[in-house]
C-alpha cells in the first residue's frame, strides 16, 4: 500500500521541520565543537527549505506574469540562501557557483535578478528558475544525506572567510544591485555568521580564551550592528570593511586555540574570481 511510504515522507519532513525550529532558537551550549556541528545541521536543512520554498514562489509568480510577486518571492528567497553562507562554497562549491555566482552570474539569482529588477519583466525567466530550483534541490538533497555532516575545521574556515567577505567586497554594497537589497544580503550573511560560531565554537573558545571568545563575540555584535541599517546608503562602508576584516582575523587566531589547523581567509573570494 502506497500509504506507508507516503505517511513516512510526511514524519521525514515533520522531523526536519522540528529541528530546524530548534536550530533558530538560541543555541544550547555544545559540549563538543563536534556535537556543535550536528546541531548546526537542521539550520541548513531550514535555510534550504526557506530558498526553495521562496524558488517556487518565485517560479509561480514568474507564470503568471506578475512581477511585483515575483520580486517579492525572489527577494524572500535570497533570505533563505544568504545566511547559509558559511558553507555554501566551501561544501557546496559547484552548486554555489549555478545558484549564487557573482558578480557576472549567468545562471541563478543574479541572472534572474538582472531580468527581474533592471528590465522589470517576467519574460524568459522560467528555464533559469526551473535550472536554479533543480540545483537547489541537489543541495538539499545532499544536505539532508544521513551521512552528510559538517566538521568544525571547515565550518570554521566558511564562517571566518564570510566574515572577511562582508568587509572586503560585500561592504561596496554591490551584491544584489538591481533588486536594491545588498543590505539585506549582508544582514542575513552576519546572522548566519553568529548561528555557526555561537552554535559549534563559542562554548568551546570560552573555556579555552574567555578573552578572546569575548572579543569575537563583541565584534560579531558590532558588525551585527553595522549592517542592522535601512539601506545601504545608511551604513558606514568603511566601517563595516575594517569590522568584517577584524572578525575575521580573530576567528583566524582562535583556531589553533580550538585545536584546529590555521588557515587563511580570502581564498574562496579569489578561486571564485578565477572561475
Amino acid at each position: 500500500m502506497s500509504i506507508v511510504p507516503a505517511a513516512a515522507a510526511r514524519l521525514a519532513r515533520l522531523g526536519y521541520a522540528l529541528l530546524a525550529v530548534a536550530a533558530l532558537a538560541a543555541p544550547a551550549a555544545a559540549a563538543t565543537m563536534q556535537d556543535g556541528a550536528k546541531a548546526y545541521k537542521p539550520y541548513i536543512v531550514e535555510r534550504i527549505g526557506a530558498a526553495i520554498a521562496g524558488a517556487k514562489e518565485l517560479q509561480a509568480a514568474v507564470k503568471a506574469g506578475d512581477v511585483k510577486a515575483a520580486q517579492a518571492a525572489w527577494i524572500k528567497s535570497r533570505k533563505g540562501w544568504e545566511a547559509m553562507e558559511p558553507v555554501t562554497a566551501s561544501y557546496f562549491g559547484d552548486l554555489d557557483k549555478l545558484i549564487d555566482a557573482w558578480p557576472d552570474g549567468k545562471t541563478g539569482y543574479h541572472a534572474i535578478e538582472a531580468v527581474l529588477f533592471s528590465a522589470n519583466k517576467t519574460e524568459g525567466l522560467e528555464q533559469p528558475i526551473a535550472d536554479m530550483l533543480a540545483n537547489m534541490d541537489k543541495f538539499e538533497q545532499r544536505v539532508k544525506a544521513p551521512k552528510f555532516a559538517f566538521t568544525p575545521q571547515k565550518l570554521l574556515e566558511g564562517t571566518a572567510n564570510l566574515a572577511y567577505e562582508v568587509g572586503e567586497e560585500k561592504s561596496g554594497g554591490g551584491e544584489s544591485p538591481y533588486a536594491a537589497t545588498s543590505i539585506v544580503d549582508m544582514q542575513e550573511n552576519v546572522a548566519g555568521i553568529e548561528h555557526a560560531w555561537n552554535t559549534v565554537f563559542a562554548d568551546t573558545l570560552k573555556k579555552k580564551d574567555a578573552k578572546l571568545a569575548g572579543l569575537i563575540d563583541e565584534r560579531t555584535q558590532n558588525l551585527k550592528k553595522l549592517v542592522g541599517v535601512a539601506d545601504i546608503k545608511s551604513m558606514d562602508a568603511r566601517k563595516v570593511h575594517l569590522a568584517g576584516e577584524e572578525l575575521a582575523a580573530l576567528m583566524l587566531t582562535a583556531a589553533p586555540k580550538l585545536g584546529l589547523k590555521p588557515f587563511k581567509v580570502g581564498d574562496e573570494g579569489e578561486e571564485k574570481k578565477k572561475d
